[in-house]
C-alpha cells in the first residue's frame, strides 16, 4: 500500500477522533484506574454493538489526551492491507505525532500477521489497547496471538444504573419523586435493553439490525455453516426460552439433526458471539454437572422483547435475565441448583470453589404458593451450603424475615441493580 495513502487516511482518522461524541463514560472506565500504569496490554471484548470502541475513546480521552497512536483498521480503506505495511504505519505515526508508547488499535482482527506486529512492538516497550470483533476473532484467541502479559475487558450492554445516568435520573432513591422515576425506567430498562444506540435513538428497530448482523456477520460468514434455516431456528428457539433447561439431545431431536455435537457446536457458535449464555447446574462432582441439562440466558432483554415474546407475559422471565447479565457484569461464578426433592435455587454464587451466595428471583410473591415453593428451594439450599442468609429479588418487597433461625432478604430489582 502507497505510504503516502497510508498517511491520509491515519491523519484522516487522527482528525475524525477530534469530532466524535466520547458518550456516557462507562462504568469499566472506573475498572481500568488500576491497569492503566501498568505494562500489561488491554483487550477490550464484547457483543457486537456494546460499545467497545466507544470505551476506547474514553481511555485514551482520560488518560493519554494526545499521546498516543490509533488506528481504526474497521476503515474500508485498509482492506488490502499487507504484512510489509505495519513498518510503514508505524513509521507515519512516529513523523506525524508526538512520541509515546501507547498504540489503540481498533479491529484488527483478521488483518495478516497482525499479532507478530503487535508482539514486536510490545517486546521494546510499547503498550496496546486492542477491541476483538466477533465477527472474526475473540478474546480468548486474542490471547493466544499476543505474548507477555494482558488483560481481558468484557464489556456488556448499558447497566441499568448507566442507563439511569444517561437518561439524567437521580439515583437518590431516598426522595419519592425519584424512586417512581427509577421504578418506571427499570420497566422501559427491561422492554428496550441496554445497547448504547438503541437507548440513545430510543430506536427498537435497531434490535432486529444488531441481532441480524450477529446471526449473519459473527456466526454465518465466520464458521460458514451449511444448514443456515436450522441454525437460525434453534437460535430463535433458545432466545425464546430464555431462563429454561435444555439439553443438546432434547434440540437434536426437535429439530431432527443427526448428532448432538452438531447443537453443541451452534450454541458454541451463539456464546463466543455473547448473544447467548449457558448456566450449568451445580455439583460437587464436576463430571456430574458437566452431564446435566443447562440453562438458557441472553445478552439482553431488549433483543428478548423484540424477537421472542412480549414483556407483560413474560416479565418474570425477563427479571431473571436481567438478574443473570448484572451478575455476569459484576464478574461473578453462577450456577442454578436443585436439591433432591427437585426445589430450585436460581442463582448460587461461588468464590474460590465455595458458595457464598444465593439468589432467587420471583416478580410476584402475592401468590401463597409461589412464594412457599421460592422459600423452600432457598432454605434448602442455605442449609445445604451452611449459609446463614438468602436473596430473593421480586418487583416491590424491601424486608427481612427469619425462618427457621435464617435469614431471608427481599429485595427489589432496581435497588439490587443499583448496589
Amino acid at each position: 500500500m502507497d505510504k503516502d495513502y497510508l498517511e491520509r487516511i491515519i491523519l484522516d482518522q487522527s482528525e475524525d477522533l477530534k469530532q466524535i461524541d466520547l458518550g456516557l463514560p462507562r462504568d469499566k472506565l472506573l475498572d481500568l484506574d488500576t491497569q492503566i500504569k501498568s505494562k500489561i496490554n488491554i483487550i477490550i471484548t464484547g457483543v457486537r454493538r456494546c460499545g467497545k470502541s466507544t470505551l476506547l475513546l474514553q481511555i485514551m480521552n482520560k488518560y493519554y489526551k494526545n499521546k498516543f497512536y490509533y488506528l481504526r483498521f474497521a476503515d474500508e480503506r485498509l482492506s488490502d492491507i499487507k504484512i510489509d505495511d505495519y513498518q510503514k504505519i508505524y513509521e507515519i505515526f512516529q513523523s506525524n505525532f508526538n512520541m509515546n508508547n501507547i498504540f489503540f488499535f481498533d479491529e484488527i482482527q483478521g488483518k495478516p500477521n497482525w499479532d507478530k506486529f503487535v508482539n514486536r512492538l510490545y517486546e521494546t516497550g510499547n503498550k496496546f489497547y486492542i477491541t476483538g470483533s466477533n465477527s472474526e476473532l475473540l478474546s480468548k484467541e486474542i490471547s493466544t496471538y499476543l505474548t507477555g502479559r494482558h488483560l481481558d475487558v468484557e464489556l456488556y450492554p448499558f447497566s441499568f444504573k448507566e442507563y439511569l445516568n444517561f437518561k439524567k435520573i437521580n439515583l437518590d432513591y431516598r426522595y419519592s419523586k425519584n424512586l417512581i422515576k427509577i421504578e418506571k425506567e427499570l420497566n422501559n430498562y427491561i422492554k428496550i435493553g441496554g445497547f448504547p444506540q438503541v437507548v440513545v435513538e430510543n430506536n427498537l428497530v435497531l434490535l432486529e439490525e444488531i441481532y441480524e448482523d450477529i446471526i449473519n456477520k459473527d456466526i454465518l460468514l465466520r464458521y460458514n455453516l451449511n444448514d443456515v434455516a436450522i441454525f437460525k431456528k434453534i437460535a430463535l428457539f433458545l432466545i425464546s426460552n430464555i431462563s429454561k433447561e435444555f439439553s443438546y439431545n432434547s434440540i437434536k431431536k426437535m429439530y431432527d439433526i443427526g448428532n448432538s455435537d452438531t447443537v453443541r457446536n451452534y450454541v458454541y457458535y451463539l456464546k463466543n458471539a455473547y448473544l447467548l449464555f449457558e448456566l450449568p447446574k451445580y455439583d460437587y462432582s464436576l463430571k456430574k454437572q458437566e452431564s446435566y441439562s443447562k440453562k438458557i440466558y441472553a445478552i439482553d432483554t431488549g433483543l428478548i422483547n423484540k424477537l421472542a415474546f412480549s414483556f407483560s407475559e413474560n416479565i418474570g422471565r425477563l427479571y431473571e435475565n436481567l438478574v443473570f447479565i448484572e451478575l455476569k457484569r459484576r464478574n461473578k461464578r453462577i450456577y442454578f441448583w436443585k436439591d433432591k426433592s427437585n426445589y430450585e435455587i436460581d442463582f448460587i454464587i461461588l468464590e474460590k470453589n465455595k458458595v457464598t451466595s444465593l439468589i432467587q428471583v420471583v416478580y410476584d410473591l402475592s401468590d401463597l404458593k409461589t412464594k412457599e415453593r421460592e422459600i423452600r428451594g432457598l432454605i434448602s439450599g442455605l442449609k445445604e451450603f451452611k449459609l446463614k442468609e438468602g436473596i430473593i429479588i421480586t418487583k416491590d418487597l424491601d424486608k427481612k424475615e427469619k425462618i427457621d433461625n435464617l435469614t431471608i432478604k427481599y429485595i427489589p430489582l432496581w435497588k439490587w441493580l443499583l448496589e
